[in-house]
């Protein structure tokens, strides 16, 4: 029983991706290949998907909200009289910032955007995207996704959405 209790914690620990280190390790049939996640070279930043919608609302193809009252501004622009609760508002903390994508789509008129990676360069973001396909906004004729991200660092001078 001990041994079995043993084993699963051990799985779940290093097994799943759960460990200690901040290196992603896939093995192949033959090779084991290791991906270190944070690169000192890079300058990619970690951000995180705060929500998706689609609406046609007056939004630029990027804003960035620094504070509580912009995020609170933005969600009643976003409100949905149909359903009686919204979605939550997200919070930020220091060095914490939102990023709202609303980029014209130009191989999907009906499509949504998947972000591959953000980095950042001479304080500009570069936004790599690719357009993807969303049977959702396709059937409802859908065509403007919005993407919040959440993403932490420094408020960039300027963002850059780059087509992958």
């Amino acid at each position: 029983m001990k041994r079995v209790f043993l084993l699963i914690f051990l799985m779940l620990l290093f097994g799943f991706g759960g460990g200690l280190g901040c290196t992603n390790v896939s093995a192949t049939k033959n090779s084991v290949k290791t991906e270190s996640a944070m690169n000192s070279t890079n300058n990619e930043l970690k951000f995180s998907e705060v929500r998706r919608l689609n609406k046609n609302i007056p939004l630029k193809t990027y804003t960035i909200l620094q504070s509580f009252e912009e995020t609170m501004k933005l969600y009643r622009l976003m409100e949905d009289k149909r359903f009686s609760r919204s979605a939550p508002i997200p919070t930020l903390e220091e060095n914490e910032f939102l990023l709202v994508l609303k980029p014209k789509l130009k191989t999907q008129p009906y499509g949504d955007i998947e972000i591959e990676k953000i980095e950042e360069v001479k304080s500009v973001l570069n936004v790599y995207y690719k357009e993807i396909n969303n049977e959702e906004y396709l059937l409802n004729k859908e065509k403007n996704p919005i993407l919040i991200l959440k993403i932490e660092g420094k408020i960039p001078s300027g963002v850059k959405l780059i087509t992958f």
